[in-house]
Formats: C-alpha cells, structure tokens, sequence
C-alpha cells in the first residue's frame, strides 16, 4: 500500500518536471529561462508548482462587434 502511494506520488513529479522544463525549452515568451531552470532542478516538487502558477499568461480579449 505505501509502496504504490510512493510510487504514484514519484510518478507524478517526474511527469510534471519534465512538462515544466520541455514548456520552458519550447516556450519563447518566457524571461529569465536559466533561473526557472534552476529552480526547477534545485526543487523538484515545488519548482515546477511555482513556474506553472507564475508563468506569464495570454490575457482573454475578446473584441466583439469590430469590424
């Protein structure tokens, strides 16, 4: 039972350590690439938490009615 809680749990921050660093190799908006690197390397389980919460957005504007 722990091993597979272990598991998953490992499971997951790989996956979401390489959705982070491939998103920052492909990303061309992104400033500061080495330190979001480095900090995803130093943290491994919050790095990739705080890059996704923190990268820059594309902001919704929707303009109806123009032609």
């Amino acid at each position: 039972m722990m091993t597979a809680i272990i598991l998953t749990y490992l499971t997951l921050v790989i996956a979401l350590y390489y959705w982070a660093l491939t998103n920052i190799a492909f990303t061309k908006r992104i400033k500061n690439k080495g330190l979001w690197r480095s900090i995803i390397l130093l943290f491994p389980t919050l790095g990739p938490i705080l890059y996704f919460q923190n990268k820059d957005k594309r902001a919704f504007n929707p303009k109806f009615g123009q032609r």
